[in-house]
């Protein structure tokens, strides 16, 4: 029977006071007492009493439920009818976020499969050889993906929550492999976004790729490469003073070998294409990316639009010469007179200056890109938004994939990029691996905020209710607030 729901009851409110009234009023007196006629420092110290008070008597409430859980379980009819006690006292030790909690289990036998049982830990739904409380693997969790774990061995946001800690300039490490070993176990669900309004018709999708190092400890003498690809889809900009802003962004992150396909199972639902007419593709013209615009086309009224990146053109420009009047001309014979014949007609006497047929044959290569993608770069020209995919796949992926010396796995590195993806699509990553924690759902997980507010009702019972072996409640309670120490 799972009696923890009924731990949640608002009578037990009544534990709390009560453990709180027997075992640390004396501290509480002492220390309201030795602030009263000594004031100095009374805000920082009596801060850090009041933790370290709050901190033992959360401790000791969860130390006496635990206790509890386990002796109802063992003087049940149940338990007396299935298992057998194999051993008593068996202790595990778990850190979380008030400090570390020991606790005492007791291990069955089950009469009929011999297999061994720790009725705690089911009901719980601890996982066996697990030293941190789920809250705490969410927080490292979070702060490995906001942070890039190379730079977490220990996490500040769990120091805080000790202000002890913070006091002394010694830190207790999170062991790095841990942080590793929680990050790549994550269950990865299909997030339900919240629909994006598309009131003017028009969505602009920008692309591009990142390579990422791979490990592989069969090849150490050679390098191997992951190809990670990023969409950023918006509705429009907004612009204050110099800087703008991307309204109505999405990003989307995946190393998969069909990165449209996944794209496209993801943004219909997140914009309705019915209501759009222009699509404008915005990237640098790569063969993959070019490769799946009729993917984006999902009704007849749908208008894609293929814009060629202006930072690619001038780098092919920029490359092509040294000559700084020469590459403004004809960056300007392309922008300004879409002048394709004069375009050509230049490029040749540049190819013709080159002395090595190597420098002929890489401006030849330059000058075929922008011929070929003429179309584009003339329509980014027009476009009222221009691309800064640039500086997205510098933020979004750079930055914390491959701007370190650090090789990942081709097995996990899907799992950190879509963390990285939750991280900037605003997703609560803290709240996401508790609510997907041992979650019964392996397909979903809905984004949005339910708050319970039956903590609030109304009750008419006041009072702890008296032992009783009958009502799993009634032990329990009784149990917490009149522990023996």
């Amino acid at each position: 029977m799972n009696i923890l729901p009924q731990i949640l009851d608002i009578s037990s409110k009544n534990c709390i006071i009560s453990t709180t009234t027997l075992h640390f009023q004396k501290e509480l007196y002492s220390l309201f007492e030795k602030f009263l006629y000594h004031p100095i420092n009374f805000i920082p110290s009596i801060m850090m009493s009041l933790q370290k008070i709050m901190n033992d008597i959360i401790l000791q409430f969860l130390f006496n439920t635990f206790q509890s859980i386990d002796d109802y379980f063992k003087n049940s009819e149940e338990r007396k009818k299935n298992f057998y006690i194999n051993k008593s006292n068996v202790e595990r030790t778990l850190i979380t976020i008030f400090g570390e909690l020991t606790f005492s289990r007791t291990l069955y036998q089950n009469k009929f499969t011999g297999e061994y049982y720790f009725y705690i830990d089911d009901i719980l739904q601890l996982e066996p050889y697990k030293n941190y409380d789920p809250v705490v693997q969410a927080l490292m969790i979070r702060d490995g993906t906001l942070t890039s774990l190379n730079h977490s061995t220990y996490h500040s946001s769990l120091d805080s929550l000790h202000l002890e800690s913070l006091y002394s300039n010694t830190l207790v490490p999170i062991p790095k492999s841990t942080l590793y070993y929680y990050k790549k176990n994550i269950k990865i669900l299909e997030i339900d976004y919240k629909e994006i309004p598309t009131d003017h018709h028009t969505l602009y999708v920008m692309v591009d790729e990142k390579w990422i190092h791979e490990q592989d400890k069969s090849q150490l003498d050679k390098k191997k490469w992951i190809m990670s690809k990023c969409f950023v889809t918006f509705t429009g900009i907004t612009r204050k003073g110099k800087r703008s802003r991307l309204v109505g962004r999405h990003i989307f992150i995946t190393s998969s070998d069909y990165p449209w396909k996944d794209f496209m199972d993801e943004i219909p639902r997140i914009y309705n294409f019915e209501n759009l007419n222009t699509i404008n593709l915005l990237s640098d013209a790569g063969s993959w990316i070019l490769s799946g615009v009729s993917e984006l086309k999902l009704y007849t009224n749908n208008k894609i639009t293929i814009n060629t990146c202006e930072f690619h053109v001038k780098q092919k420009i920029n490359r092509s010469t040294a000559d700084k009047e020469l590459r403004l001309k004809i960056a300007d014979i392309i922008y300004e007179h879409e002048n394709k014949n004069e375009f050509i007609k230049e490029m040749d006497k540049l190819i013709e200056s080159k002395s090595s047929d190597a420098r002929k044959q890489k401006v030849t290569e330059y000058k075929n890109y922008i011929l070929k993608h003429w179309k584009g770069i003339i329509n980014m020209k027009y476009s009222l938004c221009k691309s800064s995919m640039e500086a997205h796949i510098e933020h979004c992926i750079a930055s914390s994939f491959s701007s370190v010396p650090k090789a990942y796995s081709k097995n996990n590195i899907e799992t950190y990029l879509k963390l990285q993806e939750m991280i900037l699509n605003d997703v609560n990553i803290f709240r996401y691996y508790l609510d997907t924690y041992q979650s019964n759902d392996e397909s979903r997980y809905t984004d949005e905020k339910e708050v319970d507010f039956s903590l609030f009702d109304k009750s008419t019972s006041s009072n702890i209710p008296n032992r009783s072996t009958s009502n799993p409640m009634s032990f329990l309670l009784h149990s917490i607030a009149s522990p023996s120490f």
